[in-house]
């Protein structure tokens, strides 16, 4: 399964299956959900990849990321970009653990558990802060990203990454606990919150479906500066 599933693929889910779906997708939990995980590490690689670069990393930035899954690419990152501190959150147990377990061995890396409301660290510690496929699932948009501004810097960097509504709308399980955002949306969101804009990129991509087929998607990213 891959977070943009086509229609086509889940004709016959009954409505309890998608609102699973839904759910494991928001918090991965179990077995399953590290099986999901893994299928998200495949469909979200280049998503993940291409926010984080979006960030113009230093040696001297302490980083966070919301939402890091299972922290499979985070090795990743780390020897790419060599930051000084990477941070990842996320209100999943089950991936909190996995995270921990693949990055055992790199001293500058950390995870922490969230209730996806608080974010619990000290004001101004971040220089770039990034989400990939979480801004859904934010219970309230502006009080969140009030606690993001509060643990960046002035002048820190915000990168979200997401799939537009106009692609949101044609996932099926997505009416079940997902918000839909477009590009406007997510702008006035974080101007409204003190943030200037910086960049607005969409890029097309071509992932792998469940039947094996390509599937041709459009994701955003928008970057800000905390003013």
């Amino acid at each position: 399964m891959n977070f943009y599933t086509e229609r086509n693929s889940m004709q016959g889910l009954s409505e309890a299956d998608l609102k699973k779906m839904a759910q494991q997708l928001r918090c991965p939990e179990g077995d399953e959900g590290l099986k999901i995980a893994e299928l998200m590490n495949a469909s979200n690689e280049n998503m993940i990849q291409r926010t984080f670069a979006s960030l113009d990393i230093v040696n001297s930035d302490v980083i966070l990321e919301i939402g890091p899954g299972n922290g499979n690419h985070v090795g990743d990152i780390i020897k790419k970009y060599h930051p000084k501190r990477y941070l990842g959150i996320d209100i999943a147990p089950t991936m909190i653990t996995k995270s921990q377990e693949l990055c055992v061995d790199m001293p500058s890396v950390s995870f922490s558990l969230t209730d996806g409301k608080t974010i619990p660290f000290d004001d101004i510690t971040f220089n770039k802060i990034f989400t990939v496929n979480t801004i859904y699932f934010w219970e309230d948009p502006q009080e969140y990203l009030g606690e993001i501004k509060r643990v960046l810097k002035k002048g820190g960097l915000l990168s979200i990454g997401f799939l537009p509504k106009r692609i949101m709308e044609k996932i099926p399980f997505a009416t079940f606990g997902f918000t839909f955002w477009d590009e406007t949306a997510v702008a006035s969101l974080l101007e409204d919150s003190g943030f200037a804009i910086l960049t607005e990129i969409t890029e097309e991509e071509t992932i792998i479906g469940n039947m094996s087929q390509k599937i041709a998607r459009e994701f955003v990213i928008t970057s800000a500066r905390k003013l």
